[in-house]
């Protein structure tokens, strides 16, 4: 049987609570705070080269990979360089498909041949 409009009525605050959770993933730079990427971002983002890059820049947001600091301390000359900076080449398109996972993206979803009730 199909969700309820009363259920998902219900479920409202923790549907958009779980969007704006936080998640921890482990690198080989050490344990990184992660964002979820809003589908609008994924859109735009998913259209450029180094969209990799590009996810983990944004969606890392502890440690702050923007610092200007760290940008210098590694010599940086644009802001997504500090990732090939940190991470194993190879680990680069593996986080961002964590990222894009977390997010529900490449999700299996399952589904069942719909039968209707007989009267």
């Amino acid at each position: 049987m199909a969700v309820s409009i009363k259920e998902l009525i219900e479920k409202k605050e923790s549907l958009a609570q779980r969007k704006k959770q936080k998640y921890d993933i482990e690198t080989s730079a050490g344990k990184m705070t992660v964002k979820l990427p809003t589908r609008s971002y994924v859109a735009e983002v998913m259209k450029l080269e180094g969209s990799d890059e590009l996810l983990l820049l944004d969606c890392i947001i502890e440690p702050n990979l923007k610092d200007a600091g760290l940008q210098e301390a590694y010599g940086c000359l644009e802001p997504t360089d500090i990732i090939g900076k940190l991470f194993d080449a190879g680990e680069i398109p593996g986080l961002g498909r964590k990222v894009m996972e977390l997010a529900g993206y490449g999700r299996d979803i399952r589904a069942a041949l719909h039968e209707d009730a007989k009267n």
